[in-house]
């Protein structure tokens, strides 16, 4: 309660003594004194009620409502949801093991288990370990979808086996008592193709699985890839406007910027990252429905190449410290990248993402007060992540 709340407390508080005081007192010498004067004491009661009514209006004595500051402070909290990507396996460098130590910094997991096929069923893979893990802890599971491969696309194009797929796919939320379902349905792109007729149905795919989950009050997102130089092997199969009104939420997946099969550099450039987040709100989609993507990882490229080999932050920092070589920065793209030698395979330079550069995009989930941000994948994370995460994220 504010310094002035209380003064005006202390002073009803007062008063409203000395008004019940003054009633006393006359009561009392009235019977002493063996008085009755019904009319002038009934005018003094009347004049204490009157004045007590009307300082008790005034000084809050109506039904209590919570202050416009408590108010203020409670529509200012941000808290953005943490969402951690994860794929099955045990040991060092697992997701398992990362679920296992952070746990409680997770508000969401997204597991790869379940892979769409040509026909409209499913494969799945669940790692049931994990599943009850995250549900004694609470954490919300909204399992991911993906394609068993390109010739799976026919699920977008053909009616029949879209139809199947919905329901397999609404069958499987409904049956584990998920809390929704990721569909991460991404095509490696043949050069000279058209994808209209993909684009179109992956948009109906999801407004029909939309139709099928929202009754049962099961969350539906999308992972989409970037508007903004989009990852060049990646086929374009987002209609964002139609997703946005098809889906609960998009996870932009801004990284990739650079890949295998690409000259060296950032794997998620801060610019870049930006201004693909702009695109996508500047076409209508609500900040609350985007997760922003974020990496945990980087490539490894022999100097002038374009063959990489993907590694996770820590197994990177790990290689750093081994080859005794330091980590830079880059200050255009704000990433971190290292250099270092093999005897075996010459001159290497790696680009990836840390701690630091995770906190710039940290940052920008609050600046644009964004759903929150999902990151590839758990268990490719370092300390240093967790760290900034706790600090810009979880605070």
């Amino acid at each position: 309660m504010s310094a002035r709340g209380i003064a005006s407390e202390k002073v009803f508080g007062e008063s409203c003594q000395y008004i019940f005081g003054m009633l006393s007192f006359n009561k009392q010498s009235l019977l002493d004194e063996g008085v009755v004067n019904v009319r002038r004491s009934a005018g003094l009661v009347l004049l204490m009620i009157t004045l007590f009514a009307a300082f008790a209006f005034s000084s809050g004595c109506r039904e209590r409502t919570k202050t416009p500051l408590v108010e203020q402070q409670k529509e200012t909290l941000f808290r953005p949801v943490f969402c951690a990507f994860y794929v099955n396996g045990r040991g060092q460098g697992s997701s398992f093991a990362s679920l296992q130590e952070h746990q409680g910094l997770i508000d969401e997991l997204s597991p790869l288990w379940y892979r769409l096929r040509g026909d409209g069923t499913l494969d799945a893979e669940v790692d049931g370990e994990a599943l009850e893990l995250v549900r004694e802890e609470g954490i919300k599971v909204i399992p991911l979808v993906a394609l068993a491969g390109n010739k799976s696309s026919v699920v977008f194009t053909d009616p029949v086996v879209r139809e199947a797929a919905v329901a397999n796919i609404s069958r499987v939320v409904r049956e584990n008592g998920y809390d929704g379902i990721n569909l991460d349905l991404e095509m490696i792109k043949t050069a000279g193709r058209d994808y209209s007729a993909e684009r179109e149905g992956l948009a109906s795919l999801l407004m029909e699985l939309h139709q099928e989950l929202k009754p049962l009050g099961k969350r539906l997102d999308v992972c989409v890839t970037p508007p903004v130089e989009p990852p060049s092997h990646l086929a374009p199969l987002y209609d964002l406007p139609k997703l946005a009104q098809a889906v609960d939420r998009i996870v932009l997946m801004t990284y990739d910027f650079r890949h295998s099969g690409s000259a060296p550099g950032p794997v998620a450039p801060l610019p870049w990252v930006e201004a693909n987040l702009k695109e996508v709100l500047s076409m209508g989609t609500a900040p609350e429905k985007v997760s922003l993507g974020a990496a945990a990882y980087g490539y490894d490229w022999t100097v002038g190449g374009t063959r990489a080999v993907a590694r996770g932050s820590r197994e990177i920092g790990e290689l750093a410290a081994e080859r005794g070589v330091q980590v830079s920065w880059d200050r255009e793209s704000q990433v971190p990248y290292i250099n270092y030698s093999d005897p075996q395979i010459g001159d290497r330079v790696v680009w990836f993402e840390n701690g630091a550069s995770a906190a710039k995009k940290f940052e920008m989930v609050k600046k644009y007060k964004l759903a929150g941000c999902s990151f590839w994948r758990l268990g490719f994370e370092g300390e240093d992540f967790w760290d900034e995460a706790e600090r810009v994220v979880l605070e």
